[in-house]
């Protein structure tokens, strides 16, 4: 028996306008009225992260920050936070870079150096992720920063990513999350550590885990379920490595995936 569907947002469970699917609705109350809890895992901040799920929040776990937070119904579980140290280089590096726009994600709020220049499409990529943030200078965030994201309009994979891969090491990870975004965190946190955590707190098995992902900071979920689900729209590596592939985001896949694994009537 499933007791714990854990799902990836963007790309993954969300349509292409960033709304849930036709279905989800239906599909929810039958998940809460046969037991099984539902979290969503994403690199959004906790406020970016409950926005689509609106009074459903309180009724599920999240995976925020790419594991740096794990909230169960409404309870802050887990936070882990990066040095001022650490935080300094990556600022340094990322200056040096003029079309890249850097997102300091503080426990509470998102800082932004200099809002000013924001395009239109710009920000509204960041409403996606970050709700709203705030502007002061990197060095001086009044608040313990969990991660440190990087947004880009092209291939950060292939254009970005080379610059901060060295920061990759004992106590960060630097992971392309979606063709956009770069995030810089807790090299002890993952979106699976998250799951795991949940898992541990409600004494729920692999066995009775299922997660959806689309993008490489979505392999570390397969590790803690029984079966791990991929749209067809995802990074070929998760493709490769999830247990199998369903239809893409714009088709609710997700949603039907899950109708399918509680043999719920279509």
């Amino acid at each position: 028996m499933i007791k714990l569907v854990v799902s990836d947002l963007d790309g993954c469970l969300l349509d292409g306008q960033g709304k849930l699917p036709p279905g989800f609705d239906e599909v929810f109350h039958l998940m809460e009225e046969k037991g099984v809890l539902f979290a969503a895992a994403s690199g959004r901040s906790i406020a970016g992260l409950k926005r689509p799920f609106g009074e459903y929040s309180s009724k599920m776990a999240f995976v925020s920050d790419n594991g740096a937070c794990i909230y169960h119904k409404e309870e802050q579980l887990f936070s882990r936070t990066i040095t001022r140290a650490d935080q300094l280089p990556i600022f340094e590096e990322a200056r040096k870079h003029k079309d890249l726009i850097t997102i300091a994600c503080g426990l509470q709020n998102a800082w932004i150096q200099d809002t000013a220049g924001l395009s239109a499409d710009e920000t509204g990529e960041l409403k996606k992720y970050y709700p709203s943030w705030k502007e002061g200078k990197y060095e001086e965030i009044p608040e313990e920063v969990l991660k440190i994201a990087l947004l880009y309009f092209g291939d950060i994979e292939k254009n970005i990513y080379p610059f901060f891969e060295k920061f990759n090491n004992d106590r960060l990870i630097c992971k392309v999350t979606a063709f956009k975004w770069i995030d810089i965190y807790d090299a002890g946190v993952s979106k699976g550590t998250g799951v795991k955590a949940i898992q541990e707190l409600l004494s729920i098995g692999k066995d009775e885990t299922i997660v959806f992902g689309d993008y490489l900071n979505d392999l570390s979920m397969a590790e803690h379920a029984v079966r791990s689900y991929a749209p067809s729209n995802a990074h070929e590596e998760v493709r490769k490595r999830f247990t199998k592939t369903i239809g893409s985001n714009g088709e609710g896949a997700v949603v039907e995936a899950i109708r399918r694994e509680l043999s719920l009537p279509d």
